[in-house]
C-alpha cells in the first residue's frame, strides 16, 4: 500500500473519534489495506443491481439512498452522513446492490475490499458488534417509516422527516432545499408543495428555492402529532 495514503488513514484516526471506535482494534495487517478515497461532487455512484467488492466507511460528506423502479424513478430510503457503511449486507454473497447510492456533493471514503472486509469481521469483535448493531438499527428504522408511509398524512410524513433530520434546537443537521424533499417524499411536486406552503404560512418554515430553514421547532413538532 503507498504509505502516504496509510498516513492519511491514521490521521482520520486520530481526529475523528467515530472512525477511531470502529476500526480501533482492526488487525494491522487488514488496516494497511484500507484505503482513503476522496471523491468529486457527482463522482461517488453505486448502481442498483450492480455487484461491488468494496466495502465503504463514509468519512466526511453526505450520500442519499434510493430505490430505483424499472421505469427510472427514484424513491428515497434515507441518507447517510458521516460513520455510516455501504456494502455490508450485499458483501457476504457478492449479491449485487438492492439500492442506489448517489453522493450529495464531494465525498470522503474509507474504503476495503471484500475479502478483507470479511477477515476483519472474523478477527475484530468490537467491528463485528459494531456491524451487528448498525444492521439492527438500520431493519428498526426501516419498519418504522414503512409504517409512517403507511399509515400517516403526507405533513405527518414531512415533519417527520424535518424532525429526525434536525437537532434538539431544530436546525437542520445537512442541507435541505425543497426540490429535495420533493425527490424523498415519493409524491407529486404539488402535493409536497401544498404541505410545504401550509408549514410556511403558519410561520414553521422558511423556504427559499435552495434552502429550508424550520424556523419554529416545538410548533413543527405539534403539527405532526396534530395529524
Amino acid at each position: 500500500m503507498d504509505r502516504t495514503n496509510f498516513m492519511e488513514v491514521l490521521e482520520v484516526l486520530e481526529r475523528d473519534k467515530n472512525i477511531y471506535n470502529i476500526l480501533k482494534n482492526c488487525p494491522y495487517e487488514i488496516l494497511r489495506s484500507i484505503w482513503l478515497k476522496k471523491y468529486p461532487e457527482g463522482r461517488f455512484n453505486l448502481k442498483q443491481g450492480e455487484i461491488y467488492n468494496i466495502f465503504y466507511i463514509l468519512v466526511e460528506g453526505y450520500v442519499d439512498i434510493f430505490v430505483e423502479s424499472d421505469q427510472g424513478k427514484k424513491y428515497y430510503i434515507s441518507t447517510y452522513g458521516k460513520g455510516r457503511f455501504i456494502g455490508e449486507l450485499e458483501m457476504f454473497e457478492q449479491n449485487p446492490y438492492m439500492s442506489r447510492i448517489e453522493s450529495r456533493g464531494p465525498v470522503t471514503m474509507l474504503e476495503i475490499g471484500r475479502d478483507n472486509y470479511l477477515k476483519w469481521l472474523e478477527r475484530d469483535q468490537n467491528f463485528s458488534q459494531y456491524i451487528l448493531r448498525t444492521l439492527c438499527k438500520g431493519t428498526y428504522s426501516s419498519m418504522q417509516k414503512m409504517g409512517i408511509n403507511t399509515l400517516y398524512s403526507l405533513k405527518t410524513r414531512i415533519c417527520q422527516f424535518l424532525i429526525e433530520n434536525a437537532n434538539d434546537k431544530g436546525i437542520l443537521r445537512m442541507p435541505l432545499s425543497a426540490e429535495l424533499l420533493i425527490g424523498r417524499m415519493a409524491v407529486t411536486p404539488r402535493s409536497v408543495n401544498r404541505v410545504l406552503k401550509e408549514l410556511k404560512d403558519k410561520g414553521i418554515l422558511e423556504i427559499s428555492r435552495a434552502n429550508v430553514v424550520i424556523k419554529d421547532y416545538q410548533q413543527l413538532l405539534k403539527e405532526k402529532d396534530e395529524n
